[in-house]
């Protein structure tokens, strides 16, 4: 039991630095994109300044989904704390 245990908060912590390892992608690229549109926009290149806006809503929503995996698993944990105390 207590093995599992330990195997539960290590792929746990794992998850939280794959997470934190794509939060950090996507802000990257993020701003390459944003330096992207810039440049388009002032060079007025129409098709590199949408495919650059589409890229970045992309990326959002590439967080949005992070975000709301994290928010799940926060969810699975509270659940498994509170099942924890019942037995």
């Amino acid at each position: 039991m207590m093995n599992e245990k330990i195997l539960k908060e290590i792929r746990n912590e794992n998850k939280r630095i794959n997470r934190n390892i794509q939060r950090l992608s996507i802000i990257g690229l993020m701003a390459i994109l944003g330096n992207v549109a810039k440049e388009a926009k002032k060079n007025d290149d129409a098709a590199v300044t949408i495919l650059a806006k589409a890229g970045l809503m992309l990326a959002a929503l590439a967080e949005v989904l992070v975000l709301a995996d994290d928010i799940i698993d926060m969810r699975k944990a509270r659940i498994e704390t509170e099942l924890d105390e019942f037995e």
